[in-house]
């Protein structure tokens, strides 16, 4: 069973479509795309917390979850779903010391682990240390994947501003 992935025009259609900025985005379908990699939540959109979109509301709270983007990071996590089984971690740890390029298995320098269960809830230690942030290797998501418990999941990696002059 694969997680669905949202698609902006999904999200965009259950919006108010005012395009009135109020959220801090150019229009809706800006907000849509900030929804998706949750760098906004639905409560940013003041239109939407009227009566008139409750049932939109809702719908888009079960599409995206109640997660938050950790800082710095493509994971966003739901504490509510957490029970800090630490499956993740184990994961985590394990594939860090190994990268699959072209087929080929190639050991990675020793680097700390990314997270770690605190408190009964998994967090981010170091960030810097995750595969998702060198090129090429953003692909990854064992840590999500093997969330029993749909707490901890990846979106799509901010993307850096190209030049201009290259197209």
């Amino acid at each position: 069973m694969g997680k669905k992935v949202l698609q902006p025009l999904q999200i965009y259609r259950l919006l108010p479509r005012t395009n009135c900025k109020k959220c801090g985005c150019l229009g809706c379908y800006a907000f849509a795309f900030n929804l998706i990699s949750r760098d906004k939540k639905p409560s940013d959109c003041p239109e939407l917390l009227k009566e008139e979109f409750r049932d939109s509301y809702e719908t888009l709270i079960e599409l995206i979850g109640r997660g938050e983007r950790i800082s710095g990071t493509d994971h966003v996590l739901d504490r509510s779903k957490c029970t800090g089984c630490g499956d993740c971690v184990v994961v985590c740890t394990k594939g860090l010391t190994t990268v699959t390029v072209g087929g080929r298995i190639s050991s990675r320098p020793p680097v700390p682990p990314v997270m770690q269960v605190v408190d009964g809830c998994v967090e981010v230690i170091n960030p810097d240390s995750c595969k998702r942030k060198d090129k090429g290797l953003d692909l990854c998501s064992v840590c999500s994947d093997r969330c029993p418990f749909g707490a901890l999941e990846l979106v799509k990696a901010e993307e850096e501003e190209e030049d201009e002059d290259e197209f």
